[in-house]
């Protein structure tokens, strides 16, 4: 069986799509809202999840709850292994490290993230290259 480690940055990439420079810092994001910017990221990673379906019986799913990763690997249809804490609705750029620090530390042999510049960067952070990462 192999493992997927699976983060979601829930509101990544909503500044730039209401003419803001990304969605870090709460005073941005509440701005992007206010703007009419939508989530992005949940979607995008149920889009990639739906294509391993078949492979689903041969892999396991590692991620953070909620918005993270739990809701979205269950919208694609699998039984993920959920991981950590997290304030639900108020996700930080610490809880994306410390996601991909876990699954790095729980021996996953990929990392799956659906999120922006900022999201990598974070991730690259967390595991300097110990696990392959794709976004």
């Amino acid at each position: 069986m192999r493992r997927l480690g699976l983060v979601v940055n829930p509101v990544a990439g909503m500044g730039g799509r209401v003419g803001l420079k990304g969605s870090d810092g709460a005073e941005t994001l509440r701005r992007a809202k206010a703007l009419g910017a939508t989530e992005m990221s949940p979607s995008r990673a149920i889009e990639a999840l739906r294509h391993l379906a078949a492979l689903k019986d041969r892999l396991e799913i590692v991620t953070y709850p909620a918005e993270m990763g739990e809701e979205e690997a269950k919208a694609a249809g699998f039984a993920p292994r959920v991981i950590g804490e997290i304030k639900r609705g108020e996700t930080t750029p610490a809880d994306t490290r410390a996601a991909a620090s876990d699954m790095a530390g729980l021996g996953v042999d990929l990392i799956l993230f659906a999120g922006g510049d900022g999201t990598a960067r974070d991730i690259y952070e967390a595991i300097d290259g110990s696990v392959p990462a794709l976004g």
